[in-house]
């Protein structure tokens, strides 16, 4: 689990919330036009996103243990090409690395990696996982703008791909498991039959009361941080709504070990078979499900990428400043984050595809706040919808795959899926900017955008677990 998380983080190189603090660097020393700029990260990353189905091919084939290693290997080599820019070829190689690399394989494998380990307690695992997703863009943004301002861009770059190859790397060649059975278990931290008596194992005591006093210590760094670096209002509102979450999770979270009854058997799960089948992509893609929830993981990855990337300019087209769009974005990453353990319960307890359509009703409201927002007051609510909307999806978008198709083939299938989102996320940005050049501002465009959450939230609905047929 904390390698999955790690992995997850160090997906950061990769992401755009970390890219773009080296954009206006690019601009000023190679004097390209800022559109030049956006063209070449829009085409790379269209790029990677094709390239990304082999990398789940890959996964199937030789194990996340394997790849996790020399993924983040290259990783580290995209990171000190970078550090070498001289002019456009090279920035659309770096940029194309970094995506395919970084913002794609760095995130598909531990999403492919959970799931072999979980099968009743899946959800929660993908919500410990998310923890790396959520200290991402709360801490590359500002640990880049301080090591640019100390040691300059290129350097910068070559300190990240330094800290891939001796923290990751290592760790992840000592550490990670393709799967239990390669260690003598099985899912969830179950011994084998004729082992011993049915008992809590370690990892089973380390996800209860460790993980709580592990939370703790992690909320009160985060709290004191957003303090600091923010404001210490917004720190108590961030300890005041993961104090509203406790008390419900610590609720839920004794009725389970009561239902347990301390024997170590696990609570049913409705959207896992206890005999699990395992689907192959081919036959995943003969069934309607699929299709559906593939558009539908794509939405989310179109629609935020587009107002990330136009967010400094969004708010200023409503009056408000870079600063305020910068809280925002760390609103969603400090809110996501409790809101993702709450999910992760629900979903081993409720069919996916209805947390998934409300997980679209959520960002419908959200566009709805954004077309409305006019003060900070107003976006600052924004920030904390999409941060809820952001702890929604970064479970469900992930478990639904597992949960429909089983673990076998995970790699081909989720590989598919993240070929499709990386390639949404390519195309978001550019919608918001041709109808700002056409009506000077983004109203039309968020109102079209509306269409494409409710489009995948009635898709959600009429997508259930396809029931496996052999043929």
């Amino acid at each position: 689990m904390f390698i999955a998380g790690l992995s997850v983080f160090f997906s950061g190189p990769g992401q755009t919330y970390s890219i773009s603090i080296f954009i206006d660097y690019y601009i000023a020393d190679f004097d390209y036009s800022r559109s030049f700029v956006s063209g070449i990260y829009s085409t790379a990353t269209l790029a990677a996103g094709f390239s990304l189905f082999l990398v789940g091919r890959l996964v199937d084939r030789f194990g996340q243990r394997v790849i996790m290693a020399v993924v983040a290997s290259m990783l580290a080599i995209a990171c000190f090409w970078n550090a070498l820019l001289t002019g456009a070829v090279m920035m659309f190689l770096g940029i194309f690395m970094l995506r395919l690399f970084g913002q794609g394989s760095m995130t598909l494998l531990p999403n492919t990696l959970v799931p072999q380990w979980f099968r009743a307690k899946r959800g929660r695992a993908l919500s410990l996982m998310t923890i790396g997703g959520f200290a991402g863009p709360a801490l590359f943004p500002p640990i880049n703008t301080w090591l640019v301002d100390e040691i300059g861009w290129r350097w910068t770059w070559t300190f990240w791909g330094i800290m891939l190859l001796i923290v990751f790397v290592p760790l992840a060649i000592l550490f990670v498991r393709n799967q239990p059975k390669d260690i003598g278990e099985q899912p969830d931290g179950q011994v084998k039959q004729g082992n011993g008596q049915n008992r809590w194992s370690l990892k089973d005591a380390a996800r209860t009361k460790l993980f709580w006093v592990i939370l703790a210590a992690l909320s009160l760094i985060v709290s004191i941080w957003i303090g600091v670096s923010y404001s210490w209002q917004i720190a108590v509102i961030f300890l005041g709504v993961l104090l509203i979450v406790a008390g419900p999770s610590a609720y839920l979270f004794k009725r389970f070990r009561a239902k347990q009854g301390f024997n170590g058997k696990q609570p049913i799960n409705p959207n896992v078979d206890e005999n699990e089948v395992s689907w192959t992509l081919k036959e995943a893609m003969r069934t309607r499900a699929f299709w559906f929830i593939l558009f539908a993981v794509s939405v989310p990855a179109l629609v935020n990428t587009g107002i990330t990337f136009h967010i400094v300019s969004i708010a200023d087209g409503k009056g408000l400043s870079a600063e305020t769009a910068a809280l925002v974005l760390s609103l969603m990453a400090i809110f996501g984050f409790p809101v993702s353990f709450i999910v992760g319960y629900l979903v081993d307890r409720i069919s996916v595809h209805y947390i998934l359509a409300v997980t679209f009703l959520g960002h419908i409201i959200s566009l709805i706040v954004l077309l409305f927002t006019e003060s900070a007051a107003m976006a600052i609510a924004f920030g904390v919808v999409w941060g809820v909307v952001n702890g929604f999806e970064r479970i469900t978008l992930n478990i639904v795959w597992p949960n429909y198709f089983g673990r076998e083939h995970l790699g081909s299938i989720k590989g598919l899926a993240q070929t499709c989102m990386v390639i949404s996320s390519a195309f978001g940005p550019l919608p918001f900017g041709l109808f700002y050049d056409l009506f000077g501002g983004y109203q039309e465009i968020l109102l079209v955008m509306l269409l494409l959450p409710i489009t995948a939230g009635t898709l959600s609905l009429f997508a259930p677990q396809p029931v496996y047929q052999k043929n």
